[in-house]
């Protein structure tokens, strides 16, 4: 759908997502033994006293002299001198109180000594929702590990249990376990960038941990504007939410046109939400949007910027090299053009990748100017999560 540009639709501004961590308020307590360890080595000497259940409640973690911390241990622990320390010494100063380092501190005791073993990990944070997989065997427990977390999380409203993703869109499969308000709607806004925007864990895919390739897709627009020294035509037909082409859209005197979409429905219409803020903020102006939910196979068929793509964004990981083929006509003609993509595959495969890219640019026709692939994270033991971009002319 063609969105009108209008700068007198309201000024109404997103409100900030709070920062997850404050600064702990830390006063001087009475004096109690602390296990003196190398900085470096800090956290699993955390973990170990954790878990062994020596460490003080409520105690912070003191800065020593020659780059080495204390860490606040309870008199049942054992003396100095017991090989559980590995040579590290116990000293007696005065501690700092604060509050629980770790959210499995708020759980009472007989609650821990059940679960320690398979206490939750790792969790996850989008806006304010926190995301955790509680394994099956304490299930029972998870109002209690909510709470806590809560407790632990004042910036969070909702958390809730991981149960994977699910669906051809690939979203969580998530189950409300506890809000701070009531409200157990997964909608939220989170903030990448300089930029709010709408999402929703359980409707659309989103990963934070891309945030440095959607500021590298800004870094990578600019150069080809600089080479063809003028603005782009750039799509976008895998956009889910936006936070990979909201950068280049608001970046001034960038693109002339730009074609987005996502054919999820519940991601298209956060999509439109967030491109509707940005307009009513006056954060979009001087350029032609094109909003789609279709798949993006047909987008050849059926749009009017056919041929007038400069940059091409492919972030359809399961499948990009399969809908490339598809895509390259959006592409412009006689002029340089980029493709920036990303793709799920074997370690062992990175380089009979590229060369399906060379052949897919090559039955296109293609003068292929530069053909870039490397490695973004791992995916798995045996796949990795990998980002190509290839330069070319389309003749």
């Amino acid at each position: 759908m063609p969105i009108n540009i209008n700068p007198d639709l309201g000024n109404e501004r997103p409100f900030s997502v709070a920062m997850l961590k404050t600064a702990p308020c830390l006063d001087r307590a009475k004096p109690m033994r602390h296990l003196r360890v190398p900085s470096e080595e800090t956290q699993q000497w955390l973990d170990f006293c954790r878990k062994k259940r020596w460490i003080m409640p409520s105690a912070g973690v003191l800065t020593l002299d020659d780059g080495l911390k204390g860490i606040p241990i309870l008199d049942s622990a054992p003396d100095e001198g017991n090989e559980c320390w590995q040579g590290n010494s116990i000293i007696t100063a005065q501690g700092l109180t604060r509050g629980p380092e770790h959210w499995s501190e708020r759980l009472n005791d007989e609650t821990l000594t059940e679960i320690i073993d398979i206490l939750p990990k790792s969790h996850e944070i989008q806006g304010d929702i926190l995301m955790v997989k509680i394994d099956q065997s304490i299930e029972e427990y998870s109002q209690e590990i909510a709470h806590a977390m809560l407790e632990q999380f004042p910036s969070i409203r909702l958390i809730c249990a991981d149960k994977g993703v699910k669906g051809d869109f690939r979203v969580r499969d998530l189950l409300p376990i506890s809000s701070r308000d009531g409200n157990t709607s997964t909608r939220t806004k989170i903030r990448e960038n300089g930029q709010s925007i709408w999402t929703d864990p359980a409707k659309a895919y989103f990963s934070a941990r891309l945030s440095n390739e959607r500021i590298q897709n800004l870094t990578s627009a600019k150069d080809l504007k600089n080479k063809l020294n003028r603005k782009l035509g750039v799509c976008d037909p895998y956009a889910g939410v936006g936070p990979g082409i909201i950068p280049l859209v608001i970046e001034d005197d960038l693109i002339s046109h730009c074609v987005v979409g996502d054919l999820n429905p519940d991601a298209f219409e956060l999509l439109e939400l967030n491109f509707h803020e940005l307009i009513s903020n006056n954060k979009i102006t001087g350029k032609k949007l094109l909003l789609k939910n279709i798949d993006a196979r047909k987008w050849k068929n059926t749009i009017q910027e056919l041929g007038q793509i400069d940059l091409l964004l492919v972030n359809l990981p399961h499948d990009s090299i399969n809908h490339l083929p598809e895509l390259i006509p959006l592409l412009s003609r006689g002029s340089l053009t980029k493709i920036r993509g990303w793709a799920i595959i074997e370690k062992s495969e990175l380089i009979d990748f590229e060369k399906e890219i060379i052949d897919i640019l090559n039955h296109a026709n293609a003068e292929i100017k530069s053909v870039n692939s490397s490695e973004v994270k791992g995916f798995s033991s045996t796949k990795i999560f990998m980002r190509f971009e290839t330069e070319q002319i389309i003749h």
